[in-house]
């Protein structure tokens, strides 16, 4: 019973986690008229009519309307075809009940607005927003109608963002603003006055005259329009010459890049020496592998690691237990070998001895799982380290940083562009933002001897992999040693799986000249150790990153006219 509870309790709390967006009803406005009629005592008596076409099942419809300052709205009342619907408010959305499903309905919305208008000694002027910039709904077609309270000639009308140059005035002086198709997220503010001797029962807000005011708003709207539609013809008219200077430096930077390469390949093959099977080791065996993937550092590069250590005698594999070790001594070449000594057989084993089972019995406890995870990264580090001091990657500061300041000095064009609504030049000083940015970051070409080892190393791997390598016997034992472990650490199993099948001597402590079958079933148990190895490595390193990573309808304010605003929606 309790469990039966418990999932009740969590599928609801999951539903109630869930974003609004989920059950959101689909739906469109095809249609919105707005009738707005300003009366001589200052109300405004308001009349919308909003077309739905719903697919699938709904409830309602919402009208957020949000009241300028100091103004406010009252007598909301909804019908369809002259029947009165449901409407509960929740402070500005109106919720209008009307359930059904695949219609399209047509309801008429009525309000009255009152201290909306503003006298002065010549006009009286309504400024409002019917949906502003936080509505999320896209209006098919928008018209919105001021009605003043007689026939009249005299009036001032303009409107903003989406209403802009949208008003035409009627011979009764009704101003029509004729939107059209309105985004969502848009704000679309209007302006009327009309002559003070319209509204003579509205008190006066202020004793001037407010007409130029309004002429001069709407002259610097048009002003600003032009301005607009200059700077766009300007930048269309230089768009293709800084799109044209801006590859040709993206190009030429390439060409930088390719021929330094070319330059590089050809004196790499002029010095280079020729390696007979086995690349000379000029690095550890751990950052040789780190730097052959390309400075990746995981559970194989640290099985490559153990086993180098073995092949170095600074620890020595038990010969009844291969998952076994024991430190013999601890002055390692290198840092690096130091911290996984130090981490496997003192902190994660116990008195200089290691069991792979180890790792696992020592990461299961979440205790223990940052102090891994830190000397994790402490030997990760040390391991790039050693790599870093071979000075194997060019730094080309000087290509890279003219990359990024050519990124630098584009990035302004795509703004302005993106403003100007020139979306084809958007588009490609965009993808060559992107391009010099990523060249900026990424661009780390070899120095000679990194291209040298990594050649070396890189001609290694197919010359093992051919199919007349089957024999690596010519090899010392050291030398035989390092190229299964570096096929352990590169995580190439044809590698250590072909030298095992063609050769018993590998890895074997003895140095006799000629293998018994006892020696290749040593050889066997090994690369069964070191498949071992590898998988407790790779689930630790698993498990400790595992376990330390570990729309609702809203009043909102306007962002319109005055602070006025709204929006609809459906629920």
């Amino acid at each position: 019973m309790q469990k039966k509870l418990g999932l009740v309790f969590g599928i609801i709390l999951f539903l109630c986690l869930i974003p609004n967006t989920v059950f959101a009803v689909d739906f469109s406005i095809n249609q919105s008229n707005v009738d707005a009629y300003l009366q001589k005592d200052g109300e405004v008596h308001v009349n919308e009519q909003h077309t739905y076409q719903f697919d699938g099942e709904f409830n309602g419809m919402t009208r957020t309307l949000i009241p300028s300052k100091n103004a406010s709205i009252h007598n909301v009342t909804a019908t369809e075809a002259g029947k009165d619907l449901k409407v509960k408010q929740e402070e500005n959305v109106y919720k209008i009940y009307r359930s059904g499903k695949d219609e399209t309905v047509t309801i008429q919305l009525s309000y009255i607005i009152k201290n909306s208008l503003q006298a002065y000694s010549d006009l009286v002027v309504f400024s409002w927003s019917f949906f502003d910039s936080e509505s999320d709904i896209d209006y098919e077609q928008f018209d919105a109608f001021i009605h003043p309270p007689q026939k009249t000639e005299n009036s001032v009308a303009y409107g903003e963002d989406e209403a802009f140059k949208t008003e035409k005035q009627k011979e009764d002086g009704t101003i029509h603003f004729a939107m059209g198709y309105v985004d969502s997220y848009e704000n679309g503010a209007i302006t009327v006055g009309y002559d003070r001797s319209l509204f003579p029962k509205v008190p006066l807000t202020e004793e001037k005259p407010i007409r130029e005011e309004l002429l001069a708003t709407k002259q610097a709207l048009l002003d600003k329009e032009q301005a607009f539609l200059n700077r766009k013809s300007t930048l269309k008219e230089i768009s293709p010459y800084a799109i044209s200077i801006f590859s040709f430096l993206s190009l030429f930077l390439l060409f930088v890049a390719w021929r330094k390469k070319q330059v590089r390949e050809l004196e790499l093959a002029r010095l280079s020496e020729s390696v007979h099977f086995l690349p000379k080791q000029e690095m550890s065996l751990p950052a040789t592998v780190a730097y052959m993937k390309h400075g990746k550092v995981g559970s194989t590069v640290m099985t490559a690691a153990l086993l180098d250590l073995e092949r170095k005698g600074f620890i020595q594999r038990d010969n009844d237990d291969l998952h076994k070790f024991t430190v013999i001594h601890e002055q390692t070449d290198h840092e690096h070998e130091k911290i996984l000594i130090d981490l496997l057989f003192y902190t994660v084993g116990n008195n200089g001895v290691f069991c792979t089972n180890d790792v696992k019995a020592f990461t299961e406890n979440t205790a223990n799982q940052d102090i891994y995870q830190k000397e994790l990264y402490r030997y990760y580090y040390t391991v790039k380290k050693e790599i870093k001091e071979h000075h194997l990657i060019a730094k080309k500061t000087s290509t890279r940083i003219t990359a990024g300041v050519l990124s630098f000095l584009i990035a302004p064009f795509i703004i302005v562009f993106a403003i100007h609504e020139l979306y084809a030049s958007t588009a490609i000083t965009g993808f060559l933002f992107v391009f010099l940015a990523l060249f900026a970051i990424l661009y780390r070409p070899r120095t000679l001897k990194g291209a040298r080892i990594y050649k070396q190393w890189k001609e290694f791997e197919e010359k093992t992999l051919q199919p007349e390598s089957t024999s690596v016997e010519h090899l010392t034992d050291d030398e035989q040693k390092r190229g299964l472990i570096y096929g352990v650490g590169v995580d190439r199993t044809p590698i250590h799986t072909k030298w095992t099948t063609s050769n018993k001597q590998l890895l074997h402590h003895s140095t006799s000249g000629e293998g018994s079958s006892d020696d290749y079933t040593n050889i066997m148990m090994l690369i069964l150790a070191t498949t071992a190895i590898n998988t407790q490595f790779h689930n630790a390193q698993a498990t400790v990153t595992a376990d330390t990573t570990s729309a609702s309808i809203g009043a909102g304010s306007g962002t319109g006219a005055g602070g006025s605003g709204g929006g609809s929606g459906a629920f």
